[in-house]
């Protein structure tokens, strides 16, 4: 394992001198948590990724799509109307498994409404005091389970979840090419930790290495 730890390190110091500009790029995406409807927002986002990254375009890249199901959109609408809509999206942007995203998107709109809407619901999530209570926070919502209550706050490059991993089909990839294999999300999650000690990175830059860069590291650790 200690060889395996090595060897990625080695690969990881070597992208990341690479793609130092991209890093930095990624970063400024931070103001994103400014919206009041970050959460909202985010939530859409990880059905749309959820399973295949395509589904962004037809979801949230499409406007006229994700101009139907912003909160306030759906807020005007009656539940029966509100069902229909959110259906009709999902099918029409063609996300992996629309119909059961649909479903994830209906019962989170009822769990940021019981909140008090979006931007309370945000200011709850922030409110909270470390890493490890807005992951729970996080997966309270439908349809978001360890990597998405990660990936939300790490894709506005959060101060809490520098260190974190979003564990997702790519890197399993690289674990799988590595010969490494883990009991739990947390052990995986710490053995890319300990890579991104050993690179001199934090987690937060080795998991979007990992994500972007996916093929150089399969050409460097073949």
């Amino acid at each position: 394992m200690d060889t395996k730890l090595a060897s990625l390190a080695s690969t990881l110091s070597i992208v990341a001198n690479e793609e130092k500009a991209t890093l930095k790029q990624l970063k400024l995406i931070h103001g994103d948590i400014k919206r009041e409807d970050f959460l909202w927002h985010y939530l859409l986002q990880s059905f749309s990724t959820m399973g295949r990254s395509a589904g962004w375009h037809g979801l949230i890249g499409n406007k006229d799509n994700y101009n139907r199901i912003t909160f306030e959109e759906l807020n005007s609408l009656n539940e029966e109307q509100r069902v229909i809509v959110v259906n009709e999206v999902c099918k029409k942007a063609k996300i992996r498994m629309h119909a059961k995203k649909a479903a994830f998107i209906l019962e989170c709109f009822k769990q940021i409404k019981e909140l008090g809407g979006p931007e309370k619901a945000k200011n709850k999530l922030l409110s909270l005091e470390g890493r490890d209570k807005k992951i729970r926070f996080l997966m309270q919502f439908h349809g978001i389970g360890e990597k998405y209550s990660r990936n939300i706050m790490m894709d506005v490059y959060h101060e809490d979840f520098r260190d974190s991993i979003a564990i997702d089909t790519r890197i399993k990839e690289i674990s799988k090419l590595l010969g490494v294999e883990f009991d739990s999300y947390e052990e995986e999650e710490q053995f890319y930790l300990a890579a991104a000690n050993q690179a001199g990175l934090n987690g937060w830059e080795v998991d979007r290495l990992l994500y972007n860069f996916k093929d150089k590291f399969k050409k460097h650790l073949a």
